[in-house]
Protein backbone atom coordinates (compact mmCIF):
# COMPACT_ATOMS: atom_id res chain seq x y z
CA UNK A 1 0.00 0.00 0.00
CA UNK A 2 2.82 2.33 0.78
CA UNK A 3 4.66 2.03 -2.30
CA UNK A 4 1.66 2.04 -3.95
CA UNK A 5 0.61 5.42 -2.67
CA UNK A 6 4.73 6.69 -3.09
CA UNK A 7 4.55 5.94 -6.93
CA UNK A 8 0.92 7.82 -7.07
CA UNK A 9 2.80 11.02 -5.59
CA UNK A 10 5.29 11.21 -7.72
CA UNK A 11 2.68 11.32 -10.45
CA UNK A 12 1.58 14.56 -8.67
CA UNK A 13 2.93 18.42 -9.72
CA UNK A 14 4.86 18.40 -6.42
CA UNK A 15 5.98 14.60 -7.26
CA UNK A 16 7.45 15.54 -10.81
CA UNK A 17 9.12 18.69 -9.45
CA UNK A 18 11.12 16.82 -7.06
CA UNK A 19 12.19 14.31 -9.87
CA UNK A 20 13.27 17.14 -11.71
CA UNK A 21 14.99 17.80 -8.64
CA UNK A 22 16.45 14.24 -8.34
CA UNK A 23 17.94 13.99 -11.91
CA UNK A 24 19.12 17.48 -11.90
CA UNK A 25 21.30 16.81 -8.91
CA UNK A 26 22.55 13.41 -9.98
CA UNK A 27 23.17 14.91 -13.51
CA UNK A 28 25.30 17.69 -11.76
CA UNK A 29 26.79 15.27 -9.50
CA UNK A 30 28.23 12.73 -11.89
CA UNK A 31 29.09 15.77 -14.29
CA UNK A 32 31.25 16.76 -11.05
CA UNK A 33 32.78 13.22 -10.67
CA UNK A 34 33.93 13.12 -13.73
CA UNK A 35 35.36 17.07 -14.06
CA UNK A 36 37.01 17.41 -10.80
CA UNK A 37 39.75 15.00 -10.49
CA UNK A 38 40.65 16.32 -13.97
CA UNK A 39 40.67 20.26 -12.53
CA UNK A 40 40.46 21.29 -9.17
CA UNK A 41 41.68 17.90 -7.51
CA UNK A 42 43.87 17.39 -10.43
CA UNK A 43 46.43 17.51 -7.68
CA UNK A 44 44.86 15.21 -5.09
CA UNK A 45 44.58 12.68 -8.50
CA UNK A 46 48.38 12.49 -9.06
CA UNK A 47 49.11 12.07 -5.44
CA UNK A 48 46.37 8.79 -5.48
CA UNK A 49 48.11 8.15 -9.24
CA UNK A 50 51.72 8.19 -7.51
CA UNK A 51 54.00 6.12 -6.75
CA UNK A 52 55.11 5.28 -3.79
CA UNK A 53 57.93 3.59 -1.88
CA UNK A 54 57.23 2.40 1.57
CA UNK A 55 55.23 4.98 2.30
CA UNK A 56 56.94 7.80 0.61
CA UNK A 57 56.33 9.68 -2.90
CA UNK A 58 58.96 8.24 -5.50
CA UNK A 59 60.78 11.50 -7.64
CA UNK A 60 61.20 10.77 -11.01
CA UNK A 61 65.37 10.57 -11.83
CA UNK A 62 67.22 13.41 -13.57
CA UNK A 63 67.74 11.31 -17.01
CA UNK A 64 63.95 10.54 -17.26
CA UNK A 65 63.06 14.61 -16.68
CA UNK A 66 65.47 15.46 -19.06
CA UNK A 67 64.29 12.71 -21.64
CA UNK A 68 60.84 14.45 -21.02
CA UNK A 69 62.16 17.97 -21.56
CA UNK A 70 63.29 17.12 -25.00
CA UNK A 71 59.59 15.54 -25.28
CA UNK A 72 58.69 18.84 -24.94
CA UNK A 73 61.22 20.52 -27.10
CA UNK A 74 60.03 17.99 -30.18
CA UNK A 75 56.61 18.56 -29.77
CA UNK A 76 57.34 22.63 -30.04
CA UNK A 77 55.70 23.06 -26.83
CA UNK A 78 54.94 26.77 -25.91
CA UNK A 79 56.57 27.79 -22.63
CA UNK A 80 52.88 28.75 -21.29
CA UNK A 81 51.70 25.38 -21.90
CA UNK A 82 54.99 24.03 -20.08
CA UNK A 83 54.42 25.35 -16.83
CA UNK A 84 51.00 23.87 -17.37
CA UNK A 85 51.71 20.31 -17.38
CA UNK A 86 53.40 18.21 -14.33
CA UNK A 87 55.40 14.98 -14.72
CA UNK A 88 55.68 12.45 -12.18
CA UNK A 89 56.13 8.86 -11.38
CA UNK A 90 53.34 6.65 -11.53
CA UNK A 91 52.17 3.17 -10.14
CA UNK A 92 52.04 0.48 -12.41
CA UNK A 93 53.89 -0.24 -16.20
CA UNK A 94 51.72 2.15 -17.54
CA UNK A 95 51.64 5.59 -18.99
CA UNK A 96 49.12 7.81 -17.49
CA UNK A 97 47.76 11.48 -18.28
CA UNK A 98 45.12 13.80 -16.67
CA UNK A 99 43.58 17.10 -17.00
CA UNK A 100 44.09 19.62 -19.87
CA UNK A 101 46.67 22.03 -21.19
CA UNK A 102 43.78 23.83 -22.08
CA UNK A 103 42.54 24.37 -18.59
CA UNK A 104 44.27 26.68 -16.64
CA UNK A 105 44.53 24.22 -14.27
CA UNK A 106 46.88 22.16 -15.97
CA UNK A 107 47.98 18.75 -17.13
CA UNK A 108 49.90 15.55 -15.39
CA UNK A 109 51.89 13.14 -17.38
CA UNK A 110 52.45 9.65 -15.44
CA UNK A 111 55.87 7.87 -16.39
CA UNK A 112 55.96 3.83 -15.06
CA UNK A 113 59.07 3.38 -13.13
CA UNK A 114 59.99 0.75 -16.14
CA UNK A 115 61.65 3.68 -18.14
CA UNK A 116 64.48 3.29 -15.39
CA UNK A 117 65.20 -0.21 -16.05
CA UNK A 118 68.02 -0.58 -18.21
CA UNK A 119 68.97 -4.73 -17.60
CA UNK A 120 67.39 -7.47 -16.41
CA UNK A 121 68.87 -6.96 -13.04
CA UNK A 122 67.00 -3.92 -12.52
CA UNK A 123 63.87 -5.61 -13.00
CA UNK A 124 65.22 -7.98 -9.98
CA UNK A 125 66.53 -5.55 -7.89
CA UNK A 126 62.48 -4.54 -7.33
CA UNK A 127 61.31 -7.72 -7.02
CA UNK A 128 58.36 -7.46 -9.17
CA UNK A 129 55.36 -10.15 -8.53
CA UNK A 130 52.81 -11.60 -10.83
CA UNK A 131 49.71 -12.53 -8.48
CA UNK A 132 52.39 -12.31 -5.57
CA UNK A 133 54.16 -15.12 -7.44
CA UNK A 134 57.61 -14.35 -8.29
CA UNK A 135 59.11 -14.31 -11.70
CA UNK A 136 61.83 -15.89 -13.01
CA UNK A 137 63.65 -14.39 -15.14
CA UNK A 138 65.76 -17.05 -17.34
CA UNK A 139 62.84 -18.75 -17.86
CA UNK A 140 61.41 -17.92 -21.55
CA UNK A 141 58.24 -16.12 -20.47
CA UNK A 142 60.35 -14.54 -18.12
CA UNK A 143 62.77 -13.26 -20.96
CA UNK A 144 59.66 -11.75 -22.77
CA UNK A 145 58.09 -9.95 -20.13
CA UNK A 146 61.84 -8.74 -19.28
CA UNK A 147 62.08 -7.67 -23.04
CA UNK A 148 58.72 -5.71 -22.91
CA UNK A 149 59.24 -3.37 -19.77
CA UNK A 150 62.61 -2.99 -21.30
CA UNK A 151 62.29 0.36 -23.53
CA UNK A 152 64.91 1.83 -25.88
CA UNK A 153 64.74 5.65 -24.97
CA UNK A 154 63.56 6.64 -28.81
CA UNK A 155 60.21 4.11 -27.64
CA UNK A 156 59.90 6.16 -24.19
CA UNK A 157 60.41 9.37 -25.74
CA UNK A 158 57.59 8.48 -28.58
CA UNK A 159 55.53 7.21 -25.62
CA UNK A 160 55.99 10.34 -23.51
CA UNK A 161 54.79 12.29 -25.90
CA UNK A 162 51.98 10.40 -26.87
CA UNK A 163 50.64 11.05 -23.11
CA UNK A 164 51.68 14.83 -23.75
CA UNK A 165 49.56 15.16 -27.01
CA UNK A 166 46.75 13.63 -25.28
CA UNK A 167 46.53 16.57 -22.80
CA UNK A 168 46.08 19.11 -25.87
CA UNK A 169 42.22 18.62 -25.87
CA UNK A 170 39.05 19.00 -24.48
CA UNK A 171 38.72 15.18 -23.36
CA UNK A 172 37.82 15.48 -20.19
CA UNK A 173 35.58 18.55 -20.45
CA UNK A 174 33.21 16.69 -22.91
CA UNK A 175 33.24 13.25 -21.11
CA UNK A 176 32.17 15.55 -18.37
CA UNK A 177 29.50 16.22 -20.11
CA UNK A 178 28.21 13.53 -21.22
CA UNK A 179 26.66 12.32 -18.04
CA UNK A 180 24.68 15.11 -17.36
CA UNK A 181 23.81 15.36 -20.99
CA UNK A 182 22.42 11.83 -21.35
CA UNK A 183 20.61 11.44 -18.17
CA UNK A 184 18.69 14.27 -19.13
CA UNK A 185 17.73 12.90 -22.66
CA UNK A 186 16.42 10.11 -20.72
CA UNK A 187 14.07 12.11 -18.39
CA UNK A 188 13.03 14.43 -21.33
CA UNK A 189 11.98 11.06 -23.18
CA UNK A 190 10.19 9.15 -21.20
CA UNK A 191 8.30 12.73 -19.85
CA UNK A 192 7.36 12.96 -23.43
CA UNK A 193 6.39 9.20 -24.27
CA UNK A 194 4.84 9.88 -21.17
CA UNK A 195 2.47 12.66 -21.96
CA UNK A 196 2.24 11.82 -25.74
CA UNK A 197 1.01 8.00 -25.01
CA UNK A 198 -1.22 8.84 -21.71
CA UNK A 199 0.80 6.05 -19.71
CA UNK A 200 0.30 7.90 -16.63
CA UNK A 201 -3.31 6.24 -16.29
CA UNK A 202 -1.53 2.82 -17.63
CA UNK A 203 -0.27 -0.02 -15.01
CA UNK A 204 3.24 0.99 -13.15
CA UNK A 205 4.13 -2.10 -14.74
CA UNK A 206 3.73 -0.74 -18.39
CA UNK A 207 6.12 2.64 -16.93
CA UNK A 208 8.74 0.53 -15.49
CA UNK A 209 9.10 -1.58 -18.92
CA UNK A 210 9.11 2.03 -20.74
CA UNK A 211 11.59 3.40 -18.15
CA UNK A 212 13.89 0.15 -18.29
CA UNK A 213 13.83 0.49 -22.08
CA UNK A 214 14.71 3.94 -22.77
CA UNK A 215 17.42 3.84 -19.50
CA UNK A 216 19.22 1.23 -21.33
CA UNK A 217 19.27 3.22 -24.40
CA UNK A 218 20.62 6.11 -22.70
CA UNK A 219 23.29 4.12 -20.85
CA UNK A 220 24.33 2.47 -24.46
CA UNK A 221 24.81 6.01 -25.80
CA UNK A 222 26.97 7.20 -22.88
CA UNK A 223 29.36 4.62 -23.26
CA UNK A 224 29.04 4.40 -27.06
CA UNK A 225 30.07 9.02 -27.34
CA UNK A 226 32.32 7.93 -24.63
CA UNK A 227 34.32 5.43 -26.40
CA UNK A 228 34.43 7.12 -30.05
CA UNK A 229 35.50 10.15 -28.19
CA UNK A 230 38.49 8.30 -26.84
CA UNK A 231 38.88 6.47 -29.76
CA UNK A 232 38.98 9.92 -31.97
CA UNK A 233 41.64 11.46 -29.88
CA UNK A 234 43.50 8.46 -29.97
CA UNK A 235 43.24 8.19 -33.79
CA UNK A 236 44.33 12.19 -33.86
CA UNK A 237 47.46 11.68 -31.35
CA UNK A 238 48.84 8.91 -33.67
CA UNK A 239 48.48 10.85 -36.86
CA UNK A 240 50.31 14.08 -35.13
CA UNK A 241 53.08 11.39 -33.67
CA UNK A 242 53.59 10.53 -37.83
CA UNK A 243 54.08 13.73 -37.98
CA UNK A 244 57.12 14.11 -36.18
CA UNK A 245 59.26 11.96 -38.55
CA UNK A 246 60.39 8.03 -39.72
CA UNK A 247 62.25 7.59 -36.00
CA UNK A 248 58.82 8.21 -34.09
CA UNK A 249 56.87 6.41 -36.66
CA UNK A 250 59.42 3.03 -35.97
CA UNK A 251 59.26 3.73 -32.48
CA UNK A 252 55.50 3.39 -32.61
CA UNK A 253 56.25 -0.04 -33.96
CA UNK A 254 58.06 -0.74 -31.67
CA UNK A 255 56.40 0.17 -28.54
CA UNK A 256 53.09 -0.95 -29.26
CA UNK A 257 54.86 -4.55 -29.96
CA UNK A 258 56.44 -4.34 -26.48
CA UNK A 259 52.95 -3.41 -25.16
CA UNK A 260 51.52 -6.75 -26.90
CA UNK A 261 54.36 -8.71 -25.97
CA UNK A 262 54.01 -7.64 -21.88
CA UNK A 263 50.53 -9.08 -22.51
CA UNK A 264 50.89 -11.94 -24.20
CA UNK A 265 53.51 -12.53 -20.72
CA UNK A 266 51.05 -11.00 -18.44
CA UNK A 267 48.22 -13.60 -20.36
CA UNK A 268 50.39 -16.71 -19.66
CA UNK A 269 51.32 -15.88 -15.99
CA UNK A 270 48.33 -14.73 -14.61
CA UNK A 271 46.69 -17.67 -16.06
CA UNK A 272 42.51 -17.89 -16.31
CA UNK A 273 42.50 -14.18 -14.68
CA UNK A 274 44.97 -13.46 -18.01
CA UNK A 275 43.09 -15.28 -20.46
CA UNK A 276 39.82 -13.07 -19.43
CA UNK A 277 41.86 -10.00 -19.55
CA UNK A 278 44.13 -10.43 -22.13
CA UNK A 279 43.38 -11.61 -25.76
CA UNK A 280 46.43 -14.02 -27.42
CA UNK A 281 47.64 -11.76 -29.17
CA UNK A 282 47.78 -9.13 -26.76
CA UNK A 283 44.79 -7.08 -27.03
CA UNK A 284 42.71 -6.06 -24.02
CA UNK A 285 39.50 -7.91 -24.32
CA UNK A 286 36.45 -5.73 -23.96
CA UNK A 287 33.03 -7.42 -23.77
CA UNK A 288 30.89 -5.12 -26.10
CA UNK A 289 32.57 -2.01 -25.63
CA UNK A 290 35.31 -0.61 -27.58
CA UNK A 291 37.07 2.64 -25.08
CA UNK A 292 40.64 1.95 -26.62
CA UNK A 293 41.40 1.35 -29.84
CA UNK A 294 43.00 -2.15 -30.20
CA UNK A 295 47.09 -2.12 -29.53
CA UNK A 296 47.38 -3.90 -32.47
CA UNK A 297 45.38 -2.16 -34.71
CA UNK A 298 47.87 0.92 -33.79
CA UNK A 299 50.95 -1.32 -34.47
CA UNK A 300 49.55 -1.71 -37.85
CA UNK A 301 49.20 1.73 -38.35
CA UNK A 302 52.46 2.84 -37.68
CA UNK A 303 53.59 -0.27 -40.00
CA UNK A 304 51.79 0.80 -43.04
CA UNK A 305 52.99 4.37 -42.54
CA UNK A 306 56.27 3.30 -41.99
CA UNK A 307 56.34 0.62 -45.07
CA UNK A 308 54.42 4.01 -47.10
CA UNK A 309 57.49 6.26 -46.21
CA UNK A 310 60.07 2.91 -47.15
CA UNK A 311 58.15 3.23 -50.60
CA UNK A 312 59.01 6.65 -51.23
CA UNK A 313 62.35 6.54 -50.65
CA UNK A 314 62.70 3.51 -53.03
CA UNK A 315 60.81 5.52 -55.64
CA UNK A 316 63.37 8.34 -55.46
CA UNK A 317 66.23 6.12 -55.75
CA UNK A 318 64.57 4.40 -59.16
Amino acid sequence: MLTKNTVSWFLTDAGRKVSFVLVTGTGLALTLAKFAPHSVFLDKYKNFAQYYSNGTPVDLSKEILERYQSCLDKLKLAEVHRKLISPFSVYGYDLFHAGSLNSRFGAAIGIPVNFTYKSIEDLEKDQIQVNQKEIKWASEIGQKLANALILPEKVQQFAICREILMTQNNKFMYESAYPFACLFAVYNMSQYLNNRLNLYKAPVFTRMTLYSIIGLFGLGSYFLIKDMTEVNYETEVDKKLCELGPDFIESGVIFYDKLLQRNQALRELMGKEGERKYSKMGNENFFIRQPRIALVHRKMYFEEQLENIQKKTEQRYE
